[in-house]
């Protein structure tokens, strides 16, 4: 499987807590006003999610994951899929001369480059612990918090306002929608976005999401290389 991350941006209260949108909003930092001066993933943009109650799951899911009423606060989240050139921009600037390299970046001399025409492309081929760990990279470059959204604040932006539908469109089928039954994944954003103006909830390339205690931590989303729509 190719996982990769979408990050989520809040202020937190030791590990667990996260506080409303409008307690933090105003600390965010913005382009040129970083604690480092960093601005890459922030032009790509934050969507603001107000959160409130929703049906998740579905009944044509497993049995742990049929339909229930929850609740999440508000948050930011990615707009986009987190690319190959910002994942390898991590990787330089953190360090991480022990990562196993993926045919989408390749390393020499303890350097990481993109490959050729990947800049743009989701960063896959990335384990729940590389996600992490760009995350916690990402907060001491920003000022920010920033972590991997829970899975019900992944499947509450992906629905994006839009009731027990089956894709974060509605109902229509996903051709011309997502990148799926394809050869390869298609660069960020290439299709339109889901009302809260997300791109690629569903297709391109599955998404960590923080796990909860102690259990694995799920990937939701969906993949190019998914042949069947409900996928």
């Amino acid at each position: 499987m190719k996982y990769r991350v979408r990050f989520l941006v809040g202020l937190l209260a030791g590990a667990a807590f996260f506080q409303g949108l409008e307690n933090w909003a105003e600390n965010l930092p913005t382009p040129g006003k970083t604690k480092a001066g960093f601005s890459e993933p922030w032009k790509n943009g934050l969507a603001s999610v107000a959160g409130g109650a929703f049906t998740m799951g579905s009944r044509e899911g497993a049995a742990d994951a049929q339909p229930r009423d929850v609740e999440v606060g508000a948050f930011r989240i990615g707009r986009l899929e987190v690319t190959v050139g910002e994942f390898v921009e991590y990787l330089n600037e953190s360090g991480a001369t022990n990562w196993p390299g993926s045919p989408q970046v390749s390393g020499r001399s303890g350097r990481w480059s993109v490959g050729w025409f990947r800049s743009r492309d989701p960063a896959a081929f990335v384990s729940v612990s590389d996600a992490a760990d760009y995350c916690r990279w990402l907060s001491e470059k920003t000022g920010a918090a920033v972590r991997l959204p829970t899975e019900a604040e992944w499947e509450y932006a992906a629905r994006g306002g839009i009731r027990r539908a089956r894709f974060p469109w509605g109902w229509g089928e996903p051709a011309g929608r997502a990148c799926y039954a394809a050869n390869a994944p298609r660069k960020v954003g290439s299709f339109e976005p889901n009302p809260f103006g997300l791109y690629d909830m569903a297709g391109n390339v599955f998404e960590w999401c923080e796990a909860a205690g102690a259990d694995k931590a799920p990937a939701r989303g969906g993949s190019w290389a998914e042949k069947a729509p409900k996928f």
